[in-house]
């Protein structure tokens, strides 16, 4: 009996202790707009295993210990809140707002996790929604105009070719300027996205100083892009949860400023020339002689009845070439997404099919997606597989892409008759879409190069990576991830060897078979301990201490094979064996690259107090194949603070505000991607042909004083809110300096190399961004948001090394004092009423009508816009929503070649279409016009490098959300219907398809479409 009262007793007084260190709470979880309860939200105990998830009604009980304040919400779609909670709190209600919030809420950088807070670095989070509000190829495209400071330059309209990204302005002269993207903790290449599907991302940050991006050290110079993907959910009625989502729509042509002649004004046109080799003029009734074996002679009546005959029936063709070279495309896409599991194991499933043609004929993606996440808990192990498998069809039109490297990039399009898009401003109106292939006939061979000619490129794409965590102690964790891109590119091109351009070929005149296979692999090991302790309520440390191994290899080889026979159609089988006596000779190609390693130690440290302060710290030893040993490895460091102004006793009494941080950073990044090759410090040798036979030759000079591109960058940001954060905001400014830029030194001849990479540029990049958010109305069955970012930056090369200016190409140039890529010509004065001539300014800037290129001088024009940014709109009424953005830039410039051509009455361009402008060109003395008269010759001058401003209505999206009753009501959870618009209308100066691009100068790309689409999402 004794017994039994001591154990009862023992009991009681556990039991007793254990109230006296836990207590219950009780609480709800609702949305903060609409006020309804949100089933499914995880309520945890930061820095415990503890948590729980709301059921059906919101509703959650969770047993909170002793010394613990704070629970954490989260919940897919939803910002992370955290909550206090006081010694008298025993029952809550937690509000949480939508993810479109886009100043609030969770910050991921990659290697850590946290809320926005406790957040030194300048972070953009973009809501992953905008990525799928219109149907694009690669996600990229997407991001212009959503984020300060970030801007997107499309080099082509084609279906699934990614655009030119940088951040806060360009930061390099022959290096990469993309920045670093990591898709679930693995770096993936920038020239894949058409191959992802962006319907199974979930988080999209863009970080852009050094507090952000120092982690990563010799790859964060241009800023980092951190993707996470979708993960599963515990649903409250343990019940899984299917959602599908489909889109319907076409593709055109966008607004361009297309004033290209018609058959009655090319005629006349003609006319005015005088030209005898062209019809306009050489039938015309009002010139009264022909051209008999090279003489001129006097026209008889035949003549002139023939003459006339001939120009009716000209007349009566009238060919818009944008109709026979372009199309109106259709797209559809399709995806499905499974999620659901338990307290233990959740998991995400989906499935994709996306395919949309092209508005230029033989253009197109067709890509097939799958993806796999699944998250499992089992003690004190964590464990996270994420896998994204997928196959992708590009198809290309010809010659898309094989303009040269200018200022900045590869830009698409080319010079050149087999490309459809050149032939929109070459082919004539009178020639008709029945016409033969030949010289000149500039439509008819457009039309025979999409019958007889096929490009394509088919690509594999596997992001795979593996996080496993231990909780080795309540504070203490072992992370460990394993990570995997491989992309793999097969590409296919053929000519019909009886076609016009395949009889042109050079090797055979019998077209040409060509097939060329690269693949890419690249493998990311991560592993350490994170540490992260809470004390006193008022105290947290985090602390990361990683190492981390990339290693990226790559090969490729192809071939191209002539003498096709033409009844073997696009196979190898047809390519006829070369001899030295049939000229059939094979082009063989190969390449073991790319071929690198980097070696990593990594410290990340975070101390917050009691919400207040934050400070960061990271530290980074970066170890690079692609550099000597000797300058191997650098250390790359970072240190930021956050003030929350709000928390200060001086600050108690104010109400007008409701949110005041500010924070600071300052750190050094490096450019991996500046690297001109894996192997550029070295001498390397290639095989070459000598005196009749093989010999070996230094085909590189090699530099045993190979470095990093080195990036300096201070920000100061201020976070702010008014009203209950009604009106929200951010503002930084921030200076960039990059050293050691490679520039290429001229060497003396004697060494048999032209220049050498050195380490000797510098450039500056200083700005100021700004993203505002106001909810202009807020109440239960209304709202409407405004959003507003806007960047400055001024870039500014301050060293070339020995060099005071170097040339990009025939109209851009690096010169110290302006800015990266500025423009230098010719300038451009007018044209002489009296003479017809061209008037230019020499370098002293006096007017002279001859053109001497040594005149050419810089021009205050830049390819880079220093100015960008976008507004936003979003209404929701009831069970309707609406969303536009609008993004624009401005100070951008670029040459515009097809204006030039389109603009020219010499006799090397004539024979091209014109632009109906060219009415007004000079004809006789005392005429006023823009335009010289046909006698002269045209040169590239200042008035064609022309503004490549836009003000762009790049989206337009409209919902409503159909109620769900009756017998429906248990099987569908929700249903949407939607529509939407890209790329609709544009405000700008630029003469053409669309100013959109990347590169310096415009060269026949192919437009950027408008896309109407439909389409409806259903929950079940």
């Amino acid at each position: 009996m004794k017994f039994y009262f001591t154990s009862l007793l023992g009991i009681c007084i556990f039991t007793g202790s254990v109230s006296a260190q836990e207590r219950q709470l009780h609480g709800i979880v609702a949305d903060s707009t609409n006020g309804q309860p949100l089933p499914g939200v995880t309520v945890a105990i930061p820095g415990t295993g503890t948590g729980v998830i709301t059921d059906a009604q919101g509703k959650f009980i969770i047993q909170l210990p002793s010394g613990a304040r704070k629970l954490l919400c989260t919940y897919m779609g939803y910002r992370e809140k955290e909550v206090i909670v006081g010694n008298t709190n025993h029952s809550l209600q937690i509000l949480l707002a939508g993810s479109s919030q886009a100043l609030q809420g969770v910050v991921v950088t990659g290697y850590t996790q946290q809320s926005k807070s406790r957040t030194t670095g300048a972070i953009t989070s973009v809501p992953t929604g905008v990525t799928t509000q219109a149907p694009v190829g690669s996600f990229d495209v997407m991001l212009q105009g959503r984020a300060p400071g970030l801007y997107v330059g499309t080099p082509t309209g084609q279906p699934g070719e990614p655009g030119r990204v940088s951040i806060r302005g360009l930061g390099s002269i022959n290096g990469d300027v993309n920045p670093l993207y990591v898709i679930d903790g693995v770096p993936v290449s920038n020239n894949s996205f058409s191959a992802l599907n962006p319907e199974d991302f979930e988080t999209i940050s863009v970080l852009k100083d050094a507090a952000a991006t120092a982690a990563y050290g010799s790859r964060a110079a241009n800023g980092v892009i951190i993707i996470t993907t979708k993960k599963g959910k515990a649903w409250e009625d343990g019940k899984v949860r299917v959602n599908y989502r489909n889109q319907f729509g076409i593709s055109s042509l966008n607004s361009a400023k297309w004033d290209m002649m018609n058959t009655n004004e090319r005629l006349q046109f003609e006319e005015i020339l005088k030209d005898p080799t062209l019809p306009g003029w050489a039938y015309s009734p009002n010139n009264p002689q022909k051209i008999v074996n090279g003489a001129a002679v006097p026209k008889t009546l035949e003549d002139y009845t023939y003459g006339n005959a001939v120009l009716d029936s000209m007349r009566q063709i009238n060919t818009d070439w944008r109709k026979q070279l372009l199309r109106q495309g259709r797209m559809q896409s399709h995806s499905l997404n499974i999620s659901g599991g338990n307290d233990k194991t959740v998991f995400y499933l989906s499935g994709s099919y996306f395919n949309q043609e092209g508005i230029a004929l033989n253009s197109g993606l067709e890509r097939y997606s799958l993806r796999g996440n699944i998250q499992n808990r089992s003690g004190r192990f964590r464990t996270t597989l994420n896998m994204g498998l997928s196959a992708a069809t590009v198809k290309y039109i010809q010659d898309e892409g094989v303009a040269e490297e200018g200022g900045a990039a590869v830009g698409g399009g080319g010079i050149t008759e087999k490309n459809p898009i050149a032939a929109l401003y070459y082919a004539l109106p009178y020639e008709s879409r029945y016409g033969k292939p030949g010289v000149g006939n500039y439509g008819a061979n457009a039309l025979d190069a999409y019958a007889n000619s096929m490009k394509k490129d088919n690509q594999l794409k596997a992001v795979l990576s593996l996080n496993e965590t231990v909780d080795l102690t309540k504070d203490l964790q072992l992370t460990g991830t394993v990570g995997m891109d491989f992309q793999q590119s097969n590409t296919t091109e053929y000519l019909n060897p009886d076609s016009w351009y395949g009889q042109l070929v050079t090797n055979g005149n019998q077209g040409y078979y060509q097939r060329g296979l690269a693949n890419r692999l690249g493998l990311v090991g991560t592993g350490g301990f994170r540490y992260n302790k809470h004390w006193n309520t008022h105290h947290e440390i985090e602390a990361n201490l990683l190492a981390e191994i990339n290693k990226i290899t790559g090969n490729g080889f192809g071939f191209r094979g002539y003498g096709l026979v033409s009844e073997l159609h696009n196979t190898p089988a047809g390519v006829t064996p070369g001899t030295p006596d049939n000229n059939f000779i094979p082009d063989i190609s190969g390449q073991t690259t790319p071929n690198r390693m980097l070696v990593s130690q990594i410290g990340l440290f975070r101390y917050s107090y009691d919400d207040r302060y934050t400070i960061t710290a990271s530290l980074r030893r970066d170890g690079s194949s692609q550099v000597p040993a000797d300058n191997r490895y650098k250390l790359f460091y970072a240190i930021g603070g956050n003030w929350n102004i709000l928390a200060e006793n001086f600050m108690k009494s104010q109400s007008a505000f409701s949110n005041l941080r500010m924070r600071a950073s300052y750190g050094l990044t490096g450019n991996a991607g500046g690297f001109t090759s894996d192997y550029g410090y070295k001498t390397l040798y290639g095989s070459a042909d000598y005196n009749g036979g093989k010999a070996l030759i230094p085909i590189t000079p090699g530099n045993p004083a190979y470095n990093w591109e080195m990036n300096n960058i201070a920000d100061v940001g201020l976070e702010f809110g008014f009203f209950h954060n009604r009106l929200r905001g951010e503002v930084d400014v921030y200076n960039r300096v990059t050293k050691g830029l490679f520039v290429n030194r001229n060497l003396s001849l004697t060494t048999g190399f032209p220049t050498i990479a050195t380490n000797s540029g510098k450039v500056r990049n200083r700005g100021v961004e700004l993203m505002l958010e106001g909810d202009v109305i807020k109440q239960k069955d209304f709202s409407m948001t405004l959003g507003l970012n806007f960047a400055y930056n001024k870039n500014r090369i301050l060293s070339l090394g020995e060099e005071e200016q170097i040339f990009s190409d025939e109209v851009t140039m690096n010169m110290v004092g302006k800015p990266l890529g500025s423009f230098y010509a010719v300038r451009w004065k007018g044209v002489d009423p009296q003479t017809g001539a061209p008037l230019y300014l020499d370098k002293d800037g006096k007017e002279t009508n001859v053109y001497n290129p040594d005149d050419a001088v810089p021009l205050n024009a830049t390819y880079d816009p220093p100015v960008m940014g976008g507004a936003t709109l979003s209404i929701r009424w009831k069970r309707l929503e609406f969303s536009t953005l609008i993004s624009f830039i401005h100070g951008m410039s670029r040459l515009n070649y097809p204006d030039m051509y389109a603009h020219s009455g010499s006799a090397a361009y004539r024979r091209y279409s014109q632009s109906r402008d060219m009415l007004s060109i000079w004809q006789k003395p005392g005429d006023i016009s823009n335009y010289a008269g046909a006698q002269y010759a045209t040169y590239v001058t200042s008035r064609d490098i022309t503004s490549a401003d836009y003000v762009k209505l790049r989206n337009i999206t409209i919902g409503y959300n159909i109620p769900v009753s009756g017998a429906t009501k248990g099987a569908i959870r929700n249903l949407k219907v939607f529509a939407s618009g890209q790329n609709l209308f544009s405000i700008m100066k630029w003469r053409g398809f669309d100013p959109e691009d990347a590169n310096d100068i415009a060269q026949y790309e192919y437009p950027m479409p408008r896309i109407i689409t439909g389409g409806i999402q259903v929950g079940f």
